[in-house]
């Protein structure tokens, strides 16, 4: 079994390129003729019922040499056709281009990237924060990158870089975490995040787009202005989603201390599990990606030596922590619980956190040396509020 102090992490760090006019233009044809490159592979693979990477290969590289492409782009846009499994793309639009370590380079001394283009080797200036430039000072090496264009013109590189996690402390605490529907996230320390305006902003997307889907499913309006602002909008709507949960989750570690476990509620499946499902489920799924929130928190979590672990979260809002009744007649409102056996009442989402991490606690969180079995529980009786702002 691989110890957690020897996991090595594969990131994807997003920086934006600031290329000159000229290389802006090479930028664009690269993409272009690579995008073309895997349409021509894209066709071939489909005629011949040949998706196997390097039978694909043998078909199509001296077509894909003679287009222009590099040996090395050639080898990238065979791989993507290739590499796809289950639903295979119809067609690729021009909006990126994949590099491995052969045709991208990284130097960060004066921070610029090298890539492969049509016009020869280009090294172009970067521009990052001081969060993309830590991940990528900590990187073992650099694996490759994807080459992509933004909505408004603007040209980013997703650098895919390995990082070895530190080794974790010993002598942990064990973290209980809510997802709510008043806040986002709820710790049994006590730190809460609101998130009110991500909301509002979150459930004005999702009005929105209901709005064009029902323009979009009457054939008179369903005009081709109807169907770039339906792009336009998904687009928007998952540069927001994205960029909430970054910050969301940013905050989260950033409450915790290397060492600590951090349990969460399993709600992997929940879709496929059940068909009727509770209010805060339906909540949870409609406003946020969960399997996405717990992807990010999980890699930012091993960066800093923190344990992600989920419990199964069935019952956990209605179990009083103080006695272990639990009934429904405990959550007397959204905030709001009260145990009807022995009368202890708190914070809803709270207890809920609360609940969870003891869950944890019952199955061995802290047994392999991450936490000590001490559950984390905030000071006094008051909760600290945090306000996550809609960018």
């Amino acid at each position: 079994m691989m110890r957690y102090a020897d996991f090595v992490q594969t990131l994807s760090v997003r920086c934006t390129l600031k290329p000159t006019p000229e290389q802006a233009e090479a930028l664009e044809a690269t993409v272009q003729l690579f995008t073309e490159g895997c349409n021509h592979a894209l066709r071939v693979a489909k005629e011949r019922g040949e998706f196997r990477r390097f039978r694909l290969h043998r078909l199509v590289y001296k077509d894909l040499r003679a287009m222009g492409l590099s040996a090395n782009l050639a080898v990238q846009a065979i791989a993507r056709v290739g590499r796809k499994r289950g639903s295979r793309a119809k067609f690729y639009q021009p909006t990126s281009c994949h590099y491995d370590q052969r045709t991208f380079s990284l130097r960060l001394a004066d921070e610029t990237v090298s890539l492969t283009t049509v016009r020869g080797r280009m090294r172009i200036p970067l521009k990052i924060g001081n969060y993309q430039r830590h991940l990528l000072r900590q990187a073992e090496s650099v694996q490759g990158a994807v080459l992509t264009k933004g909505p408004k013109g603007k040209w980013y590189v997703h650098i895919q870089i390995r990082v070895r996690t530190p080794e974790p402390p010993p002598g942990g605490r064990v973290v209980g975490l809510d997802l709510g529907q008043k806040a986002l996230a709820t710790l049994s320390t006590g730190e809460r995040f609101s998130g009110g305006p991500l909301k509002g902003k979150r459930l004005h997307y999702l009005r929105k787009r209901a709005e064009v889907r029902s323009r979009l499913d009457r054939p008179s309006e369903r005009t081709k202005s109807v169907k770039r602002l339906w792009e336009r909008l998904r687009g928007r709507e998952a540069r927001f989603v994205n960029n909430a949960l970054h910050v969301l989750t940013k905050r989260i570690v950033e409450a915790l201390e290397p060492g600590d476990v951090l349990v969460l509620e399993d709600l992997t499946g929940l879709r496929e599990r059940t068909t009727k499902r509770g209010r805060k489920e339906r909540h949870l799924h409609n406003l946020w990606p969960y399997a996405r929130f717990r992807f990010l928190l999980e890699y930012k979590a091993v960066l800093k030596g923190v344990r992600v672990v989920a419990v199964d979260p069935r019952r956990t809002s209605q179990e009083c922590p103080r006695c272990g009744y639990t009934s429904r007649q405990n959550r007397r409102s959204q905030a709001l619980f009260r145990c009807g056996a022995c009368g202890f009442q708190h914070n809803a989402d709270w207890v809920a956190s609360v609940n969870i991490a003891r869950r944890a606690l019952a199955q061995g969180a802290g047994s392999e040396g991450l936490g000590h079995g001490q559950l984390a529980l905030m000071p006094g009786n008051r909760l600290t509020y945090f306000r996550l702002l809609a960018s």
